[in-house]
């Protein structure tokens, strides 16, 4: 209102004295600066950390120095999340959810659109809805409704997406490749998405298979399988769903696994070709815990 009124009056001077046109000059309020400090999206709870084995650190935005997590802490945007050695963590969004892997580090950006950033490392994304939340690296980004396994090596600047279940789409440099269930993409840095491509064969013979073993808590379950390739991706699960509890990468096996919580569980492993594609997982086995 105040800007037209200035603008209005200089109008009828002019019209009353143009000679002076020349020597009027209109000032117009200056514009005020946006509040400077941190972003007005930063520190949104978006997450919850659902469960977690291991160590598992969180850098917060604008905070110094990283600090623990435990489950049922949030998740905020702005916040980097990294775990360790032998660290799972698995992160609640609406409608869907994150598992990280160990070695993985994941960033939620303080950004008007919700995404996840897959900084490092391997994070299996369990989703409802193909347009709920995007992953997103370096190399390309990733959405769709199932279940993808999406792994990112920072030094081979190098993006490998298997789906599992569903369909996804997987879109860098202006193209996209769309992945059906046993589909896989490599996605390079500077690159587009590479042809979806059939995933490796599951390994197979499994021991222990459905005629579980039983360990005592504290010791470690021998697993082997028949190799089908280099290296594997091996998991263990509980009885009643498809939450992953443990898991690791490993070599041909056979691979020693301690599982420190009492009961039955399941296992499978998956296969890695060479370019990091990853299988379907295996059939199932069972190991039972039991006390001394």
């Amino acid at each position: 209102m105040i800007v037209r009124r200035v603008v209005a009056a200089a109008f009828a001077l002019l019209a009353l004295h143009p000679a002076a046109a020349a020597d009027v000059q209109v000032r117009m309020p200056k514009p005020k600066r946006p509040p400077s400090g941190p972003s007005l999206l930063q520190g949104i709870a978006v997450a919850t950390l659902a469960y977690a084995a291991g160590s598992l650190r969180r850098e917060a935005a604008g905070a110094s120095g990283a600090s623990g997590m435990k489950p049922g802490d949030f998740v905020r945007t702005g916040d980097f999340v990294r775990t360790g050695a032998e660290s799972v963590a698995r992160f609640s969004f609406p409608w869907m959810s994150i598992t990280a892997s160990p070695h993985t580090t994941l960033h939620i950006p303080s950004e008007v659109i919700l995404s996840v950033v897959l900084e490092e490392g391997r994070a299996e994304v369990a989703a409802a809805g193909g347009d709920i939340l995007k992953v997103r690296t370096a190399e390309a980004e990733v959405r769709g409704a199932g279940r993808v396994v999406i792994r990112r090596d920072p030094k081979r600047q190098a993006l490998v997406v298997t789906a599992r279940e569903g369909t996804f789409r997987v879109e860098g440099q202006g193209k996209a490749v769309v992945l059906l269930a046993g589909e896989g993409t490599v996605v390079r840095k500077g690159a587009p998405p590479e042809p979806a491509r059939r995933l490796p064969p599951a390994p197979t013979d499994l021991h222990p298979g459905q005629d579980p073993i039983y360990v005592v808590k504290g010791e470690p379950a021998s697993l082997s399988w028949r190799q089908a390739g280099a290296t594997h991706h091996l998991e263990v699960l509980p009885l009643e769903s498809g939450d992953v509890l443990l898991e690791r990468d490993v070599g041909v096996g056979p691979e020693q696994m301690t599982i420190p919580w009492l009961g039955t569980y399941r296992w499978r492993v998956a296969a890695r070709d060479a370019l990091g594609l990853e299988s379907l997982p295996s059939a199932e086995g069972l190991i039972c815990v039991v006390e001394k």
